[in-house]
């Protein structure tokens, strides 16, 4: 009976609840959960932990007492026009001390909204178990503040094609930080660009909104016209990175920790 509980009961339950976005990442860190029923009528629970591209999952009686508890990696990809992640190297049984290998992986496909995770499951291959939908809720839980440091930003496509300066000004909470450097230009379009703005008393799960301007005249590149503009935000995290296109030729990569 253990065994069937391993080897159903995890595969069934276990990547319905799991499924990250490689953009959505820093937004899916922490504990997720939702409370089912099962077909015998008896209230369960599941509970996701996501850290960066590990995860672990448990189930718990209606008692409180685990039923089930599973660790494993997680590798981001896209399905055509989908978001979806691969979880592999994955064990599973009753409790932390007593994991074995199971033979399978998974992939699903998601919608996030804030704090609430819908969860396709079981679409991805005919299965003993239907196809259906969960949804998750965020577990909240005391942040910790720290300074957060926004590291670098990769760009991977520009359209500027001579030298051109860039302009990052950013925003958490009231604060706002600028990093312009006059003297420096660029002039490739792939690159890594250190940034090292510092937001202290910054806490995880807040939003820092920034606006990044390109201009191939260095006093129009702060300016209300430069010759680029894209905007955004993401939510601070221990540790995360973000990509993002504002327009067809242009695409970069924003990188923080929270220290």
């Amino acid at each position: 009976m253990k065994q069937l509980l391993i080897n159903f009961s995890f595969i069934a339950t276990l990547f319905a609840a799991t499924i990250l976005r490689a953009d959505d990442a820093p937004m899916l860190s922490g504990k997720w959960s939702v409370k089912k029923v099962n077909e015998e009528g008896q209230n369960f629970t599941q509970t996701l932990e996501i850290k960066q591209d590990k995860f672990t999952f448990q189930i718990l009686g209606g008692d409180g007492q685990m039923v089930l508890h599973a660790v494993g990696d997680v590798k981001f990809e896209e399905l055509g026009p989908f978001k979806s992640a691969r979880f592999y190297h994955i064990r599973g049984g009753q409790s932390a001390d007593s994991l074995e290998d199971v033979d399978d992986e998974r992939q699903c496909l998601y919608a996030l909204d804030d704090d609430t995770w819908t969860v396709a499951v079981n679409f991805d291959k005919v299965r003993r178990e239907k196809p259906g939908v969960d949804v998750y809720r965020r577990v909240k839980t005391a942040s910790r503040e720290g300074t957060l440091i926004i590291d670098e930003i990769e760009m991977e496509d520009t359209p500027q094609t001579a030298i051109w300066y860039l302009c990052l000004e950013a925003t958490v909470g009231g604060a706002k930080k600028q990093h312009f450097l006059p003297d420096k230009g660029y002039d490739k379009n792939k690159l890594t660009i250190p940034v090292g703005i510092e937001f202290p008393k910054a806490s995880a799960g807040q939003k820092c909104s920034f606006r990044l301007q390109l201009d191939d005249v260095v006093e129009d590149t702060c300016g209300e016209e430069p010759d680029q503009r894209g905007t955004g935000e993401f939510t601070v995290s221990e540790r995360g990175s973000q990509m993002y296109k504002p327009m067809e030729n242009w695409r970069y990569t924003i990188r923080w920790h929270l220290k």
